[in-house]
């Protein structure tokens, strides 16, 4: 039973976390910078208590420095950079300039794509 609630707790913060998010994204789109940092500010207190992780797509777009949301155009500029074999996409933050590398990885042309069950026998 007590696993069952820790799901429906997770469950419900999430979803709270989601609300959260979007009403930040909008906050940031009017102007209203402040707010969009207290409701990000929600949003980490809800996910400490609650011990549940930030999804890797949210956790991407605020800002570790100034923790506002990074909106393309508004509060940051995206930027695909390449060195050889590295790939990286840049992320700026246009209010603080706090700049953030995340690497991916390039598929080229006739390429296959990597299959994850590859080398199993069966």
């Amino acid at each position: 039973m007590a696993r069952h609630r820790r799901r429906m707790r997770l469950d419900l913060a999430r979803q709270r976390i989601g609300i959260l998010f979007g009403l930040s994204l909008d906050a940031v789109r009017r102007g209203e910078y402040e707010y969009a940092r207290m409701l990000v500010g929600l949003i980490a207190r809800i996910s400490r208590a609650n011990r549940a992780r930030l999804p890797r797509r949210l956790k991407r777009r605020i800002c570790k420095n100034c923790n506002i949301p990074l909106v393309p155009g508004v509060t940051a500029r995206y930027r695909l950079r390449r060195d050889g074999a590295r790939s990286w996409l840049v992320v700026r933050c246009l209010l603080c300039g706090w700049i953030h590398r995340y690497p991916y990885k390039v598929r080229r042309r006739g390429e296959p794509e990597e299959e994850k069950g590859a080398g199993q026998a069966g």
